[in-house]
């Protein structure tokens, strides 16, 4: 017995030697708080728009606010938007889901704001109820809504008057959650749809189901897979999870096959990603704070905490490689340095 323990510590320093240093040497320093207007809790996806830099943050029960980045400060936050998901833009104009959910008088609508008034200018009642995740392809102007309580994903044409062009089904046919967020990648004609326990890889331009895999993940209250980033250089896909354990997911996105699985700090509902620095960001808003993986070794780099309940959701400048995490339960976004 005394023989073997000194080999399991020189087969432990081996193995910590043999990890790459770039998954080592990054922390990460808080640098500012924003504070926010309106109700603290869970709110839903915040975005960050590199062409204005500006951050759109979906508030609890109502609202979007949207924050300057460069001086730190919201400049506008709008109401009238009910149970607010997810958010995208283009040049002009950014559209945000309300999604009320099913009932007499509810609203499910995606709703059009203004970048030069920040006004509504816009609405569309979405095909079906609690329309959640929501991204713009700004070289088609097309727009693609997944709606939670229907199992579809809604093409629009973008512009002040939206106009539905296409209502895709989803898999499977009768889920528990139904569809969250997705992932659009116009270079390979791709989407990534997270539906329950699967992974969805459509055709963006007919929607037909071209692949799919089974996580076989614990299917909680919100559901099994979230978000998700594609990592072009490596040609991987990463996709969180609602459970912790196995975690994050690393898929070939060509055979849809699990690469591997990574532990998570917490459920993740958002992932992001810096391209640049090749991190990977999940938000986990029971763990209060947000995993960083290195994309390149697909190994776990820090889990950074911001003492918050509610931080399941944030974004990533790829340009200054700062990073925003909403703090629900503070009522904040925190901004965070990664410091080699």
């Amino acid at each position: 017995m005394q023989r073997f323990l000194p080999l399991m510590g020189l087969l432990a320093s081996t193995a910590l030697l043999a990890v790459p240093a770039q998954a080592a040497e990054y922390h990460f320093e808080r640098v500012a708080t924003i504070k926010l207007p309106g109700l603290t809790g869970h709110g839903d996806i915040t975005t960050y728009d590199p062409m204005d830099q500006m951050l759109y943050v979906s508030m609890p029960n109502d609202g979007l606010c949207v924050v300057d980045t460069r001086s730190r400060s919201v400049v506008k936050y709008i109401q009238n938007i009910p149970s607010p998901n997810g958010s995208s833009f283009d040049a002009d104009n950014v559209y945000v889901a309300a999604g009320d959910g099913a009932g007499a008088g509810k609203i499910n609508d995606v709703i059009v704001i203004s970048k030069e008034s920040w006004k509504e200018v816009g609405r569309a009642q979405t095909d079906g109820t609690s329309p959640d995740g929501l991204v713009v392809e700004p070289k088609s102007h097309l727009l693609y809504v997944a709606s939670d309580d229907n199992n579809n994903l809604e093409v629009y044409k973008t512009g002040k008057k939206l106009e539905r062009k296409a209502v895709w089904p989803l898999y499977p046919d009768n889920p528990v959650a139904g569809p969250d967020v997705f992932t659009v990648v116009p270079s390979k004609n791709w989407i990534f749809q997270s539906d329950d326990s699967w992974e969805l890889r459509l055709n963006m331009t007919t929607g037909a189901i071209e692949a799919k895999v089974d996580t076989h993940v614990k299917l909680l209250k919100h559901g099994g897979t979230k978000g998700s980033i594609f990592d072009a250089k490596n040609d991987r896909l990463w996709v969180g999870t609602t459970n912790k354990n196995p975690g994050i997911f690393v898929i070939d996105p060509n055979t849809m096959s699990v690469i591997k699985t990574i532990p998570e700090k917490g459920g993740v509902d958002v992932v992001a990603f810096d391209p640049g620095l090749e991190l990977v960001y999940a938000f986990e808003g029971g763990a209060k704070g947000f995993d960083v993986y290195d994309a390149n070794t697909m190994s776990h780099v820090a889990f950074v905490s911001t003492g918050s309940g509610n931080t399941h959701t944030g974004d990533v400048d790829p340009e200054s490689h700062l990073v925003y995490a909403y703090e629900g339960d503070a009522g904040a976004v925190s901004v965070w340095k990664p410091v080699r």
